[in-house]
């Protein structure tokens, strides 16, 4: 396959297309769960982020979709922003179900380079997934969850596996369908929307009491895995879940290789 040509991005925007499961939040199986499981997940000071993060990507992919001229990749960034909305509103129908208070945040003005904040907003996805696969894995054996609850998380969390591969193919279209001089400014804007998306996550940790949240969330999983072992973990889980499609589409390579090299001196 030929990153930026035609035939690379009827192959993106018809793979995502094609591989969305239309569900609404309600129709999923939740299950029933104890009152310790429901105290345990009041704890988490992270539900009012949580919502107001997906409904800002919904909010910000929407208009982009809108402004993108481009009727098939157009289609697909709608497509997008549509299964993010659909994350904010399974989010807060869980959070309605088992009672765990959240206080909708006030929405944000929307930036005026939209390209650069689906940019910066896929950055922020492929950080964010790369992590969750592995902590969705441990959680599965952690017996802190009933098992009920976390196969409800799984095509959720898959769906994001076919968000970060659509990302990263509409991330090479858009360098290689550029004159050549400009691809290695574009390749220069991809690796600065990743500093800053990563930069963003420390300080969102920090104002969430990053140190007493991971600390908390160690406790609640407890995983005796090594820092060495986790990396490990999410590398095989990222790989596994992307194995799933067309092996002609790239597979997003600098989140695993940058913690891949983390891991080589731990």
């Amino acid at each position: 396959m030929i990153y930026g040509t035609p035939e690379h991005k009827e192959l993106f925007c018809r793979f995502f297309i094609d591989t969305h499961r239309p569900f609404r939040p309600e129709e999923l199986p939740w299950p029933d769960l104890g009152p310790e499981t429901i105290e345990k997940l009041k704890g988490f000071p992270i539900w009012d982020y949580a919502v107001h993060t997906e409904r800002q990507v919904f909010l910000k992919l929407s208009a982009y979709s809108r402004e993108e001229k481009d009727p098939l990749l157009s289609e697909a960034l709608a497509l997008q922003a549509y299964e993010e909305g659909r994350h904010a509103d399974i989010l807060k129908y869980f959070l309605h179900r088992y009672g765990i208070p959240f206080t909708e945040m006030p929405e944000k003005r929307l930036p005026k380079n939209l390209e650069w904040c689906f940019m910066s907003t896929g950055a922020g996805e492929c950080i964010d997934s790369f992590f969750a696969f592995g902590f969705l894995e441990i959680s599965k054996g952690s017996q802190d969850y009933p098992l009920d609850l976390i196969k409800v998380m799984e095509p959720i969390v898959q769906e994001e596996a076919r968000h970060i591969l659509f990302i990263q193919n509409w991330l090479l279209y858009q360098r290689y369908s550029r004159p050549l001089h400009l691809q290695p400014v574009h390749y220069l804007q991809t690796l600065y929307a990743f500093f800053e998306s990563g930069m963003s996550r420390l300080m969102d940790l920090k104002n969430l009491g990053g140190t007493s949240f991971t600390i908390q969330a160690r406790e609640h999983e407890k995983s005796s895995l090594s820092p060495k072992d986790f990396i490990n973990l999410c590398l095989n889980e990222n790989k596994r879940r992307l194995d799933a499609y067309d092996r002609r589409l790239a597979r997003p390579k600098l989140i695993p290789r940058i913690m891949g090299a983390i891991n080589f001196f731990l």
